[in-house]
């Protein structure tokens, strides 16, 4: 019988802390305390091919009149096993985090990192640092739009023994909507563009939360990431449509 492996472990792991952190979930806004949401999905199958896969995400963020934390993460884990064979079909783990500093009531200035590993798409380890400005285009009590750009550093490293390292920028937009009472809406995309030894990067997330009862959500997400560099045979873009029950704090 086959187990988790220690990456997907530390990425559960890292999940659960973010929602440790969080307190009672309540309307957004820059009211200084913390509001996140978990949601968790998997499917098994046994019979002539057994197969398994597990996805899981959680952010957390604070925000004040003053600035705003931000953490994120996802795990994406699946195997499986045709005529005795076993494979590993996803071993995904992203984290991150950012800062915003309010410079007026709409300009804002971050700093961030993430963190992520993908070994199944050939991906060992990938950091990428950043820093820049940002503007909140729509500050609405149901719809809120941010744009954001600078610059910043990342390291990669693929399981084929390549890699590279540079200078990258930052190009994103993100945004929440309120779509009824019962209804949320969020999505974030990002482009990352970097030097020949790095490569390009893009990526979109993007989720449907509909409240069930109390905190509990039917969730639905989205997530699609493009490289330009990749180890040769593999394909550079990957997508991941997961259906799961959440719960919001």
């Amino acid at each position: 019988m086959s187990t988790f492996t220690p990456t997907v472990s530390r990425g559960l792991l890292w999940c659960a802390l973010v929602v440790a952190g969080t307190q009672a979930f309540a309307a957004t806004g820059p009211d200084g305390l913390w509001h996140g949401d978990v949601a968790i999905g998997g499917a098994f199958a046994s019979g002539n091919t057994n197969s398994k896969t597990l996805t899981g995400t959680a952010d957390a963020s604070r925000a004040t009149a003053v600035d705003k934390i931000s953490l994120s993460g996802n795990v994406n884990y699946g195997r499986n096993k045709v005529d005795g064979v076993e494979t590993t079909t996803a071993d995904q783990v992203r984290a991150g985090g950012r800062f915003d500093y309010n410079l007026g009531d709409a300009m804002f200035v971050f700093g961030g990192g993430d963190g992520e590993t993908d070994k199944a798409a050939g991906l060992d380890s990938r950091v990428d640092l950043d820093t820049g400005l940002g503007y909140k285009l729509v500050q609405g009590a149901t719809t809120t739009f941010d744009v954001y750009g600078g610059l910043g550093y990342s390291h990669a490293k693929f399981v084929d023994g390549t890699g590279g390292r540079g200078a990258t920028a930052l190009l994103g937009e993100e945004s929440t909507t309120q779509l009824s009472d019962e209804t949320t809406f969020k999505q974030k995309l990002e482009f990352h563009p970097g030097t020949h030894d790095i490569g390009n990067l893009a990526t979109l997330d993007a989720g449907l939360a509909t409240a069930i009862s109390g905190g509990w959500t039917l969730d639905t997400g989205l997530s699609v990431r493009y490289a330009s560099k990749v180890p040769a045979g593999l394909k550079k873009t990957d997508s991941l449509l997961t259906v799961g029950f959440g719960y919001k704090f």
